[in-house]
């Protein structure tokens, strides 16, 4: 199955930098307390617009290296940076190194691929013995409006459009399993913590939000899911400045592979 979020869309970059804005200060205070040291190996799984990427790469210095893969790479090679190696690479079928990387991680990624207990399997391959695992994935039964316009109308359409998402293999609660899949593969030191936020008008998530679902548009509307009013009103609904919500939470696990 193709992933649904490709790079051919003109307004991705966008998207993916409301995505950044939203959740790299979560994945970064994890990743403080984790200690990323300089030196350290990383690879960074599905790297999109690179922020993280970038950011480890500061953290490893000169002496350490961040390679930083994703199906489609021309937002990565955009950065400048003689410690970050980019590769064009699909996690579930191409070729991944064995006892490599002190550190790998991925955000939003697994949770839209179908194989991903497979994916895990490799990535605790990949890691040296003593390195840590970290992925990000989503829960969205989090989701629910607190003020301004009608909650049910808002959480109604929002569950459509997230019909829509899981209708082309996005598990929409994956986060949530992440401690349980890393303790199954064997990872000891696991530890998952999620986090939610309300969001408003002004907000980067719901730029995030708005622009998912503009992505989604078209195979909402040709699937019968909601009509293209009804998709307008709960984008209305969303930008009205006394509209808040809670967001999906943002499960963020790690463990380590035996030393």
């Amino acid at each position: 199955m193709p992933y649904s979020f490709d790079h051919q869309w003109q307004h991705e970059r966008q998207r993916l930098a409301a995505l950044e804005a939203a959740a790299d200060p979560w994945t970064v205070h994890n990743f403080l307390q984790l200690r990323v040291q300089p030196g350290w190996r990383c690879l960074e799984v599905g790297g999109g617009g690179g922020s993280i990427a970038e950011w480890l790469a500061n953290q490893v210095g000169p002496n350490g290296r961040v390679i930083a893969t994703d199906l489609e790479t021309k937002f990565l090679e955009a950065i400048d940076a003689d410690n970050i190696e980019v590769r064009k690479h699909d996690i579930v079928q191409d070729p991944l190194e064995s006892d490599a990387y002190d550190l790998i991680h991925a955000r939003a990624v697994l949770d839209h691929i179908p194989d991903r207990d497979l994916v895990v399997e490799r990535l605790v391959t990949a890691l040296k013995p003593g390195g840590w695992l970290t992925i990000e994935g989503g829960d969205f039964s989090t989701v629910r409006a607190v003020a301004g316009g009608n909650p049910d109308a808002f959480e109604m359409g929002f569950a459509k459009m997230l019909r829509v998402g899981e209708s082309l293999g996005m598990e929409s609660t994956y986060g949530r399993c992440l401690g349980e899949a890393f303790r199954h593969a064997g990872l000891v030191d696991v530890s998952s913590a999620g986090m939610v936020t309300e969001w408003g008008c002004g907000d980067a998530l719901k730029l995030l939000y708005h622009m998912t679902f503009e992505r989604l548009r078209e195979p909402a509307i040709e699937a019968g899911v909601i009509t293209g009013e009804a998709l307008d009103r709960l984008l209305d609904q969303m930008a009205a400045p006394s509209f808040r919500a809670i967001s999906h939470a943002m499960f963020f696990a790690r463990g380590r592979r035996r030393a």
